[in-house]
């Protein structure tokens, strides 16, 4: 049986919180080998903090993505509250109590002071306290507060509404410490080339971490052109590469002409991996399908990178005609949720996955290689238990 091990936790979770699974807390302190140690410092290239309240894997990407985000925040203004949360914990205490409201009267004294550019905050928004609501329950899942009275889905409907909460002190270790003033950045990309800056005097290990970054982080690492360097090392260092990930994780690495990428073991249940047992999921998964089978009908013109491109308006038609040729096995939501819904979730998970790209050149999308190997069907028990029911 294949066992989860200390850094398949550390790379799949943002921490561990001791006081939250002291149990995992302690094995992973413990249970971390030498190898794994090694392999953390010199091929990921990342920070591993121990201390007595929580350990963290400082995970940094080896090209930023755009699925990198926080898959729970919606808009500019979740990430706006996280920062602005950030600033009124970093002056309180552990166990030290405040009440939503306090919050809520710093965030817009703050914003004030702030140049927001086009963020105006006004709480009287059903949107903006609806976003404050996530926000506040993604810090409380990751620990930085815990809920003591109060419902926040009540601040949502109504500002008057309050809520007591308590600190844990943890929120000062979620900011990594960077290398240079981020100040002086203007957006992600200054940020992520400071970072670089770093290891500027060994070429070599800068190329190792970031391909050993991005393998680990992207669910596929493509060929991007024909001088494509990452892919180079990927193609030269496949022995390499293939014995860390069957050591250390149990699981293979596939290369091809156009994409490497990590096979996972069935027995590794990672939150965030595809396909899952997400009911959008299976959904990809026979869009996946019916899109390989137009391929092999010659519905569409392979590209030399086995892309294929498609419209804005034939990718409605194909995620509309999935659903009406296979969606009896789907589930309720997905069966009865309108076509410009269904089609944005499936767009924006796909993207996650590394499987689309927009083309906004076309106003289309590319479908990229990875989306034609993993596509799914019924089996005959099933079909056989549908037609019953029917």
């Amino acid at each position: 049986m294949i066992q989860i091990t200390s850094l398949d936790i550390l790379l799949e979770n943002y921490w561990i919180l001791k006081d939250q699974d002291s149990e995992k807390y302690e094995n992973i302190r413990s249970g971390l080998t030498e190898e794994e140690i090694q392999f953390i410092k010199h091929k990921l290239g990342y920070k591993l903090i121990i201390n007595p309240y929580l350990v963290k894997l400082e995970k940094i990407p080896g090209i930023p993505n755009e699925f990198m985000g926080i898959l729970e925040f919606q808009s500019k203004l979740d990430y706006l509250f996280l920062c602005m949360i950030l600033i009124f914990l970093e002056g309180k205490s552990p166990k030290e109590q405040f009440i939503l409201s306090n919050l809520i009267e710093f965030v817009e004294n703050s914003s004030v002071d702030m140049d927001l550019a086009d963020i105006a905050i006004d709480f009287t928004l059903f949107k903006h306290r609806q976003a404050m609501v996530r926000v506040l329950r993604y810090i409380r899942n990751l620990g930085f507060i815990k809920l003591y009275d109060g419902d926040e889905n009540k601040f949502a409907e109504n500002i008057e509404n309050d809520v007591l909460y308590e600190i844990t002190g943890v929120s000062k270790y979620f900011v990594r410490n960077f290398t240079s003033n981020i100040l002086d950045c203007n957006g992600y990309k200054d940020i992520y080339e400071q970072e670089q800056l770093g290891l500027e005097q060994n070429r070599g290990l800068e190329r190792t971490q970031r391909v050993y970054r991005r393998i680990f982080m992207e669910n596929v690492v493509y060929k991007e052109d024909m001088e494509d360097s990452d892919y180079e090392y990927i193609k030269k260092y496949k022995n390499v590469i293939s014995r860390d990930c069957d050591i250390l994780f149990d699981s293979s690495f596939e290369v091809h002409k156009n994409g490497a990428y990590m096979v996972l073991s069935e027995e590794k249940a990672y939150k965030n991996v595809f396909p899952s047992n997400k009911a959008i999921s299976d959904v990809v998964l026979f869009l996946n399908s019916k899109l390989k089978q137009m391929l092999e009908n010659n519905d569409f013109e392979i590209s030399l990178s086995d892309t294929i491109t498609v419209s804005t308006y034939m990718w409605q038609n194909i995620i509309e005609a999935v659903r009406n040729e296979f969606g009896r096995g789907f589930s309720k939501e997905y069966r009865i949720l309108e076509i410009e819904k269904l089609v944005y979730e499936v767009t924006n998970y796909m993207k996650q996955f590394g499987m689309i790209r927009e083309d906004k050149d076309n106003n289309g999308y590319i479908v990229m290689p990875i989306t034609f190997k993993l596509g799914g069907h019924y089996s005959d028990e099933f079909l056989n238990y549908i037609n019953k029911k029917e």
